[in-house]
């Protein structure tokens, strides 16, 4: 346990590979044994948050409890090693993965047509098998899809979350999982992603889940504009859009 508030975001930045760094978090690059892990540093926004870190709420809880969840049921999650309380807030800690590198990066380095059209084929059946089972991820920004290896991993789980039966009902998309594709849309959209790129999402996606297409991209032409004014207004962000 550190002694003092700043002994956590310092000794990150003594001993870690800082990743990723905003107002409210850290994420650094650590050796555990021989193996490397991330390292997220959960900051408290308020007095009521540290609170609610104490009484054992919170996203970094929440994140390692559905990361171990969603690894019982076999959705691709870097697995969940410890979490923990520090004066700032919270740690949690998870397992790097080797030479990974999420879609929005791949996508900015400008992948060849085909490996761009097997990128978005491959999301589409990585979010179809998450759907699947039954959950939503809540940010499925393309920052949160870890491509290692073949295949995506599923990361900041702060929101992610398992829906009850009444969610589900059969050949109906929840809300939840319909927020998770309008999401993804939006990245395809200001990212500049195709038509026919985001077809081959929509076709690999909907071939993984029993449900009507039209349907689904009815309810997503009314999601989509909300989403798109909030970006404009806060990235000054006015892509074509693709539905």
């Amino acid at each position: 346990m550190v002694s003092s508030p700043a002994d956590t975001v310092g000794w990150m930045e003594r001993h870690t590979r800082i990743l990723k760094s905003d107002s409210f978090s850290r994420v650094g690059l650590l050796e555990v044994e021989g193996q490397d892990c991330y390292l997220k540093l959960y900051l408290a926004k308020s007095p009521l948050q540290k609170l609610g870190f104490r009484l054992g709420y919170g996203r970094g809880i929440h994140s390692f409890d559905a990361a171990m969840q969603m690894a019982r049921d076999a959705v691709p999650v870097p697995e969940p090693r410890a979490c923990q309380l520090v004066p700032e807030g919270m740690v949690l800690l998870t397992q790097a993965l080797a030479d990974a590198a999420d879609l929005r990066a791949l996508w900015l380095a400008m992948p060849a047509a085909g490996d761009a059209q097997r990128l978005m084929r491959k999301a589409g059946e990585a979010l179809a098998r998450l759907h699947a089972l039954g959950y939503a991820h809540g940010d499925c920004k393309w920052s949160n899809l870890l491509w290692s290896g073949s295949g995506y991993y599923f990361v900041d789980l702060e929101r992610a979350r398992k829906l009850r039966a009444r969610q589900l009902r059969a050949g109906t998309p929840a809300a939840g999982q319909l927020r998770d594709l309008a999401r993804f849309i939006i990245d395809a959209e200001e990212l500049g992603a195709s038509a026919e790129q985001l077809e081959s999402f929509l076709d690999s996606y909907l071939a993984g889940v029993p449900r009507n297409r039209q349907q689904i991209v009815e309810c997503l032409r009314g999601l989509l504009p909300p989403i798109r004014e909030r970006h404009l207004r806060r990235y000054r962000l006015q892509p074509r859009p693709l539905l």
